[in-house]
């Protein structure tokens, strides 16, 4: 397993919250937002064939609304998934009240593993 860096903490926890509300009020992540969300990260990323391929992936995956394909994004601990969670556009799904949540618990677990 790797050292888990704050951005890595930070987007696990995000993109946790993202697919436990996905699950719990059973929305579907192909939306306009989300779709949106999908575009402007595909602008502003390097142009490179691995970064087309997370992006299309992305985009499969929102078509499908595939959650398990989420989750083993969300869930897994290698490169692919962490660059997948980087490249994310689904958190546009929290509101941000969730949002804030999410980063106070980001906060206390950064604080607990400095302390470890």
């Amino acid at each position: 397993m790797s050292v888990v860096t704050p951005k890595t903490l930070r987007q696990q926890l995000l993109q946790a919250a993202v697919l436990d509300k996905i699950i719990r009020e059973g929305i579907s992540v192909d939306t306009e937002p989300v779709r949106r969300n999908l575009e402007t990260t595909r602008r502003q990323v390097g142009r490179s064939p691995l970064m087309d391929r997370y992006l299309d992936r992305w985009e499969k995956t929102l078509r499908d609304n595939d959650i398990d394909g989420i989750r083993v994004i969300v869930e897994s601990d290698d490169d692919t998934s962490r660059e997948m969670r980087n490249l994310s556009p689904l958190s546009v799904l929290l509101s941000d009240d969730e949002r804030h949540r999410v980063i106070v618990e980001f906060g206390t677990k950064l604080e607990a593993t400095s302390q470890g």
